[in-house]
């Protein structure tokens, strides 16, 4: 196993332990992305970085460039059971933003299998009857599916 493998396996470990003190069943909330090496780089609509909105992954968190602002998540929260205790794809959820009873937004990375795209979808908001996405989550959601950057 290379040290790549054991920090990721540590990571997810240390992250299975602290479910049970999370809010929300499966999800754990992150101090940074290391061991996440796998998704670190920019990311762009159809992977075109003369486009935005943008989003820049790195051992520090989630940056976003969205409408000439920019925003820094360093404490997401990966959703380590979006598809239940035995999936073993290569996708992985995160929550960049908490509401007050709930999630924004969802981040899938290598979504449906597919390494290097990104998927950006409404959570817990943006659905009728419920509260409409904020201008950031609605340009975010509206320029997905991303890339990476070529």
């Amino acid at each position: 196993m290379t040290s790549h493998q054991v920090s990721r396996v540590l990571v997810m470990l240390l992250s299975l332990a602290a479910i049970s003190s999370s809010p929300v069943a499966g999800a754990v909330e992150l101090q940074d992305l290391k061991g996440f090496d796998d998704i670190f780089g920019r990311y762009a609509p159809a992977g075109d970085c003369k486009r935005q909105p943008q989003i820049l992954v790195d051992a520090s968190g989630f940056t976003f460039f969205v409408a000439g602002k920019t925003e820094k998540v360093t404490n997401p929260e990966n959703a380590l059971q979006f598809y239940g205790p035995d999936y073993q794809g290569p996708d992985l959820w995160f929550f960049p933003f908490r509401l007050k009873d709930g999630y924004s937004i969802l981040l899938t990375f290598n979504h449906s299998g597919k390494k290097g795209v990104l998927a950006i979808e409404p959570q817990d908001e943006g659905y009728p009857g419920g509260p409409a996405l904020s201008p950031r989550n609605k340009a975010l959601v509206g320029g997905s599916p991303y890339q990476r950057c070529k």
